[in-house]
C-alpha cells in the first residue's frame, strides 16, 4: 500500500485525468489508498481473478461452482523462477520439493515430514485447480505446468479461457459505477461492507 500511495502522490496535479488501478482489494492492500488531486479509478473485484475472468459475476459464479479453487494464470507463472509456478494469491508450489530437501538437510526426515505437513494443511481448502488462459504468450506451456502441479496435489484440473473485458473498460474510461469506483481527490478507498465491496470515503 505504501508503494502505491507513493506512486500516486508523485504524479503531477492536472497532468492526468484520472490513476487507473490495475489491482482488486488484493486482501486489504489497496484499502486506504488516497486520492490526491487526481482521482482513482479501481474495478470493484476482491483480488485479479475478477479481472482476468472479466466480470465479478463470473468470478461469483466459478466461486459458487467450487469455492476450493486454486487459480494459475501465465503471468504470475513467468514471474517466478525457472521450474517453479506459483497461482493467484496463494503459496508457491513449485518450490516445495527443494524446501522439503532443505529440511531433511537441517533437521532430519521425521521433522521434515512434520513441518511439511503443516506447511501443506493451506492446501487442504482446495481441490480444483484452473489456468486462465489470456490468449498470450507460451500458454500452453504454462497450462501444462499448472495441469502437473494440480496431478500432484489430486486436484481436479480445469482451463477457463480469460476475458480482458474489464481491462479494456478500465483504458477506455468505460466506468460504470456497479463495476468501477472513481474515487474523487481527497477521498480515501474503503471497504463498503456490501456487494460493491469498496467505496470513497471523504476527508473528515
Amino acid at each position: 500500500r505504501q508503494t502505491l500511495q507513493e506512486a500516486i502522490d508523485a504524479v503531477p496535479p492536472d497532468q492526468y485525468d484520472a490513476i487507473l488501478l490495475v489491482y482488486g482489494m488484493c486482501g486489504t492492500a489497496t484499502v486506504g489508498l488516497t486520492a490526491r488531486h487526481t482521482p482513482l479509478v479501481m474495478p470493484r473485484a476482491h483480488d485479479c481473478i475478477t479481472l482476468y475472468l472479466g466480470s465479478h459475476q463470473r468470478y461469483q459464479e466459478e466461486f459458487d461452482a467450487n469455492p476450493g479453487t486454486y487459480y494459475y494464470s501465465l503471468d504470475y507463472m513467468e514471474r517466478n523462477e525457472p521450474g517453479g509456478n506459483i497461482g493467484l494469491g496463494a503459496t508457491n508450489l513449485g518450490i516445495m520439493d527443494e524446501v522439503y530437501a532443505d529440511y531433511v538437510e537441517k533437521y532430519g526426515q521425521d521433522n521434515a515430514d512434520y513441518l511439511m505437513e503443516v506447511l501443506g494443511e493451506w492446501g487442504k481448502h482446495y481441490n480444483r485447480a484452473v489456468y486462465i488462459d489470456m490468449g498470450h504468450g507460451n500458454g500452453q506451456q504454462y497450462e501444462d505446468l499448472a495441469r502437473e502441479q494440480a496431478e500432484r496435489r489430486q486436484w481436479l484440473f480445469e482451463r477457463r479461457q480469460g476475458d480482458q473485458r474489464l481491462l479494456n473498460m478500465l483504458v477506455q474510461g468505460e466506468w460504470p459505477d456497479d463495476e468501477f469506483l472513481v474515487i474523487p481527490p481527497g477521498h480515501t478507498l474503503i471497504t463498503s461492507g456490501d456487494d460493491g465491496l469498496i467505496a470513497a470515503q471523504p476527508p473528515e
